[in-house]
């Protein structure tokens, strides 16, 4: 009986040490993580994976950035200077070719109510805008100006003078536009017109001390709108003249 016991107590011992071994060995698996975590290699190597993810970050951020800019910039442009898909261009004047229609495009559209107008439909209407003389230069309050306008027969028009965020110009005059039944037309059936801080001329259109300006013709031609008329062949002779007279 006593083997018997001695051996039955030998197996139940044995048995019993098994949870121990295992813990002795995940102790010492432990050990050995804890004493790799402080060798050189392993802080290399988290140091490393630290600045790949750091750098992956930066390229995704560096992305994202120029695409937003890139998108911001192109949808600013679109909306404010327009290209040959929306606008038409003739010297210092630009015209929006489907405003105010049912088919405008979202940056004709976006153009207008940024600006805060309400432009005719240019199915009947042309409405020219110009922010520099016929030279190039920029259109400024403290140089004097003289706008030729040449306006086919039959037709309506007008030609009015704004700051660069297109706002009427304060004046004692209270006179920021003239139009063809306004202004004064010379014998040879042109308009001319002054755009200066001091008064000049009877067709003057006073810029006081707005800075940068912003012109706007419009012009409605009879024959095209009732369907009688021709296309226009020379721009150039359609849209007035900007000329800069001098500067102080």
């Amino acid at each position: 009986m006593i083997p018997r016991r001695l051996g039955d107590t030998a197996v139940i011992g044995s048995l019993r040490t098994i949870p121990q071994r295992l813990e002795e060995r995940q102790r010492a698996g432990r050990s050995l993580l804890s004493r790799l975590r402080r060798t050189a290699f392993w802080r290399h190597q988290v140091r490393k994976r630290i600045a790949d993810f750091l750098r992956l970050l930066a390229d995704w951020a560096l992305f994202i950035l120029v695409v937003v800019t890139a998108g911001l910039s192109t949808a600013y442009f679109m909306m404010d200077r327009g290209t040959s898909l929306s606008t038409v261009t003739e010297g210092p004047w630009t015209m929006w070719t489907t405003a105010a229609r049912p088919d405008a495009d979202p940056y004709t559209r976006a153009h207008f109510a940024r600006l805060g107008a309400l432009p005719l439909p240019a199915d009947f209407a042309e409405t020219w805008t110009a922010t520099t003389d016929s030279n190039g230069d920029t259109l400024h309050s403290s140089c004097d100006y003289e706008v030729v306008v040449r306006p086919p027969p039959s037709s309506w028009w007008s030609l009015a003078v704004f700051d660069s965020g297109g706002r009427l110009i304060q004046n004692a005059a209270q006179r920021n536009v003239f139009t063809s039944e306004t202004g004064a037309i010379s014998p040879d059936g042109r308009f001319v017109a002054l755009l200066s801080r001091s008064a000049g001329g009877t067709n003057w259109l006073p810029t006081g001390g707005a800075g940068n300006l912003s012109l706007v013709y419009t012009l409605i031609d009879m024959g095209m709108a009732t369907g009688t008329g021709t296309e226009p062949e020379d721009l150039a002779k359609r849209v007035p003249e900007i000329n800069a007279k001098g500067c102080r």
